[in-house]
């Protein structure tokens, strides 16, 4: 009879356990989705206030002649073609060998600032590059199995 008890009582206690682990395991993936989609969702937002930030700098620099000729001046901005010719001859590759191209300037958290994202196939590896658009600067990149 004690014996049985034990028993049930281990068997109790295991199950407690595992409920633990389980429920522990449940909250840490369910966390991490969570902040996951709240810092996309987070960078979409300052993504968004900073185009359109941009955009109401240009309707104001439009209007004065003097400071719009400044600003263009002072803020030269390298374009997509000029971009992915610097991440080809980095790579030394010939751009008629990508597959899946795409180049976008968009704002990152990460870098504080508009930089162009460029991303592309080549064999059986997936390219992505961040770019200065001003500079031509590499400032990251990634490559993994496609």
């Amino acid at each position: 009879m004690e014996k049985d008890k034990r028993k049930n009582i281990i068997i109790i206690l295991l199950g407690i356990i595992i409920i633990l682990l389980v429920v522990g395991l449940s909250l840490f993936i369910v966390k991490d989705k969570f902040l996951e989609d709240n810092y996309e969702k987070l960078e979409d937002r300052y993504e968004y206030l900073f185009e359109n930030s941009l955009n109401n700098k240009e309707n104001t620099t439009n209007n004065d002649d003097n400071s719009s000729n400044d600003n263009t001046q002072n803020n030269k901005t390298i374009s997509r073609d000029e971009a992915l010719d610097i991440v080809l001859k980095e790579l030394n590759l010939k751009k008629n060998n990508l597959r899946d191209l795409d180049i976008e300037l968009e704002y990152k958290v990460r870098y504080g600032k508009s930089v162009y994202e460029i991303s592309f196939d080549y064999d059986y590896l997936e390219y992505e590059y961040y770019l200065d658009p001003e500079s031509g600067k590499i400032l990251d990149s990634f490559k993994s199995l496609s």
